[in-house]
């Protein structure tokens, strides 16, 4: 028998002596994917086929074949099985010794009767946790594409844990920049309207943006100065720029109907001018357009990797996700939103929940970008609105400054 290998898991993966897989004594060739991918509006603006294409050929690399796969549209099989033998991708799903849906967790596990499941608050976030899946259960090293020498699963829960200060702290990372917003005016040495760093020190505030009992504020609001009915929106960028790192705020988003009907959008993102040409870009190396938080309806947080140059692409393309119905009240409560951004994976979190983790396309940039804070203007008909911020902060390595 081989020895165990060194794991980061729970259990150390042993390849059964037979090179078979098995799923709590069913062969794994009897079993069936069975994607649950909403048909809503609002889910369509993400690429089922990203996903799907992760399922299949991960699983093909992993043991030499494909596993049939089913997607769901619709709630027919949430209680009713599609096949006797099912590794389910849905929050939706219900089945015997299945945990009680939780949006604000990303989990898997096999319940006893060898029913596979997972559960995260972004479809597209079934392409990490089946990695995940597969690194622990079949030895195969996280998105290596090697061949496993087998499985032998039996019944068990993994459930990934909130992302909190004190894990950051824990790796190495410290403080470098830290706004509370506590002052009378918004400090001018740290943040400029421009994107770039010209310095515009002497160039009034609009009238859209303030602070007011520790906290900014933008305001999409009409500005009646001659009569005209003009409606503005606000923003502020970072003077220093910054590559890699920990970046995060707690904001209270705008009121917004829905992903078709909204007027202004909170945001917080990354960007710098230029990162979009293919010749900066080269798929993210170079640069990248980080959409931490977009906020277009209640309930519903949006994260979005553009570049420029992915292979395979022309012109810029993008990595999507989108949460709905995780539970949170918007926009009367403020929420963490935040992006830690290393050497080989960005990873974006709303209040330490994991709602985003890529690479897309060509590895994470390289290149130091300004974090932005905006409330942007779509189609204003009348309604003031408001984002609030209680804090930005941004934590780096040593050797990352």
């Amino acid at each position: 028998m081989e020895e165990p290998v060194t794991s980061k898991h729970e259990t150390e993966y042993v390849a059964p002596e037979d090179g078979s897989f098995t799923i709590c004594g069913t062969p794994l060739s009897e079993y069936s994917m069975v994607l649950y991918f909403p048909g809503t509006l609002e889910f369509q603006k993400m690429n089922r086929k990203d996903i799907l294409d992760v399922l299949k050929g991960t699983t093909e690399d992993a043991f030499g074949s494909e596993l049939n796969i089913k997607v769901i549209k619709n709630e027919k099989y949430n209680d009713q099985k599609w096949a006797d033998h099912e590794i389910l991708f849905g929050n939706n799903f219900h089945r015997e010794g299945m945990p009680e849906t939780d949006l604000q967790k990303n989990y898997y596990g096999v319940t006893a009767d060898g029913t596979v499941y997972f559960s995260s608050p972004s479809p597209m976030l079934y392409r990490h946790l089946w990695r995940l899946f597969l690194e622990e259960f079949f030895g195969v090293p996280y998105g290596s594409g090697e061949r496993s020498g087998g499985c032998t699963i039996t019944e068990c829960y993994r459930e990934l844990p909130l992302f909190d200060i004190e894990t950051l702290k824990a790796q190495g990372y410290e403080l470098v920049f830290d706004d509370e917003f506590d002052g009378e005016e918004i400090n001018r040495d740290l943040w400029t309207l421009n994107y770039g760093t010209d310095d515009d020190r002497d160039r009034a505030l609009p009238k859209t943006m303030y602070l007011e009992n520790g906290e900014l504020v933008f305001v999409g609001s009409k500005l009646d100065d001659e009569g005209n009915t003009v409606w503005e929106s606000a923003q502020l960028c970072t003077r220093d720029v910054f590559c890699r790192g920990y970046f995060e705020a707690s904001i209270k988003v705008n009121r917004n109907v829905s992903r078709e009907n909204y007027e202004y959008w909170s945001a917080l993102w990354i960007y710098y001018p230029g990162v979009h040409t293919d010749e900066v870009s080269k798929g993210g190396i170079g640069g990248v357009e980080m959409d931490i938080m977009e906020n277009f309806g209640p309930d519903c947080t949006t994260s979005c990797i553009w570049v420029a140059g992915a292979e395979g692409k022309e012109g810029l393309s993008n990595d999507l996700y989108e949460v709905h119905n995780i539970g949170f009240e918007y926009p009367e409560e403020y929420h963490v939103y935040s992006l830690l951004w290393e050497e080989d994976y960005y990873q974006l979190f709303v209040d330490g929940i994991l709602i985003a983790y890529s690479n897309y396309s060509s590895g994470t940039s390289t290149m130091a970008e300004q974090l932005i804070l905006s409330l942007i203007k779509h189609d204003p008909k009348g309604t003031e609105q408001e984002m609030r911020t209680q804090y930005v902060r941004i934590w780096q390595k040593p050797s990352q400054e």
